[in-house]
């Protein structure tokens, strides 16, 4: 297992407006996996954009991930929750990575990776950036999460 912090953190941007879901996925077996990381780290785009059509099926790509198929595919075995609160998915980082629908209050539209759990605050993968961000309390208790429109947690894929 790679810690977060042995990733290139910067440089795994989700190679088009659609792959978010699809680049949280590749991070999290990134995470869990070092010689997939080590094979998959040079062509990062072309593996996301691999696994996005493989991981998608029968669902319209155009729609983005939807979170059943994540769920099938994210290392380990995972749980859907709707609405999360900060505290839930603070303690499942702690069991391994977190994949969190964000959106604005009609729907969800980005999914971020929680890869780590820092004092009162998640250590998140925002595929749009490529790095990470810092996502404390007070940001997600007001619907103020730092993804640019997206800023209200709507499901998140919690470890068991």
């Amino acid at each position: 297992m790679i810690a977060p912090d042995g990733l290139p953190w910067g440089r795994l941007r989700q190679p088009d407006q659609l792959s978010c879901g699809a680049a949280s996925l590749v991070v999290a077996r990134m995470l869990a996996d070092e010689v997939y990381a080590e094979r998959v780290l040079p062509r990062f785009a072309d593996e996301v954009l691999a696994t996005h059509r493989d991981v998608v099926g029968w669902w319209p790509r155009a729609l983005g991930t939807p979170p059943w198929a994540l769920l099938r595919h994210l290392p380990g075995h995972h749980r859907l929750v709707t609405r999360p609160s900060f505290d839930r998915v603070l303690s499942a980082a702690a069991r391994g990575p977190v994949a969190v629908y964000v959106g604005n209050r009609l729907l969800p539209r980005h999914v971020v990776l929680v890869v780590a759990a820092a004092p009162e605050a998640w250590v998140v993968y925002d595929p749009a950036r490529g790095g990470l961000v810092t996502v404390d309390r007070e940001q997600h208790t007001e619907d103020r999460l730092p993804f640019g429109r997206w800023h209200r947690a709507w499901w998140a894929l919690v470890p068991q």
